[in-house]
């Protein structure tokens, strides 16, 4: 009698019966279930080899970055520049991407390009604003390179960004400096003392306050002095 019961159990076990009926359904339809596997394995073989191929084209945009930044720091500019702008087409929006429009600037600045560079710093800064501090030097860069362009007073707003958005950042006297400059270059002589004067206030015994006063006397003092350089 309790092995009857088990038969009946087995019977109606729907696990069982699930499978059965699975078994049953794959031997009435071998072609179209052989179809189905071989397609997911497609699937899945694609997506592998993609994301294979993915890596590998990362870690070789990786190593043409450390390139660019090599062939920067030796001189060679144009190098760098054609370099970058292969980085740049094929990872347009990666942090790859993001550092070849930063040396790019770079590059472009050392060739007295100011208009270029500026649109290449602006390229990289929201790709790489949140990498360690280089977004205070991305829009120094930005800054500098209006500068030197003449644009003053869009300099003078870049400045104030860096020095509102990274106040404890190294490159903050470095901007002040700019702001007196522009300032003093665009004709608002009493802003550009103020900006030197701060700067002199906040930061006592570097070169920062030489240059400093050394302007300020210029702008004050009573013997001719030589006119302000722009930044190179």
């Amino acid at each position: 009698m309790p092995r009857q019961w088990v038969k009946e159990e087995l019977r109606h076990d729907p696990l069982r019966n699930f499978v059965e009926k699975a078994i049953h359904y794959i031997q009435s339809h071998k072609e179209t279930v052989i179809a189905s596997v071989v397609g997911v394995v497609i699937i899945i073989a694609i997506t592998l080899l993609t994301a294979n191929r993915m890596k590998k084209a990362s870690l070789l945009a990786d190593e043409q970055v450390g390139f660019a930044a090599m062939y920067l720091r030796a001189g060679y500019v144009d190098q760098t520049i054609q370099l970058c702008d292969q980085i740049i087409q094929s990872h347009p929006a990666g942090i790859q991407g993001g550092y070849a429009n930063f040396y790019k600037a770079e590059a472009l600045y050392s060739k007295k390009n100011y208009d270029e560079a500026v649109k290449h710093y602006q390229n990289a800064l929201p790709l790489l604003r949140k990498k360690e501090d280089l977004g205070a030097m991305i829009i120094f860069g930005i800054g500098v390179s209006q500068e030197a362009a003449a644009k003053y007073q869009e300099a003078i707003a870049t400045y104030k960004q860096l020095t509102d958005e990274y106040s404890a950042h190294y490159l903050v006297p470095e901007a002040q400096l700019g702001l007196a400059r522009c300032y003093e270059a665009s004709g608002d002589v009493q802003s550009a003392i103020a900006y030197y004067q701060t700067v002199g206030s906040l930061h006592p015994a570097t070169i920062y306050k030489n240059i400093s006063d050394a302007r300020l006397n210029a702008l004050t003092g009573t013997h001719q002095q030589p006119p302000l350089a722009t930044p190179k």
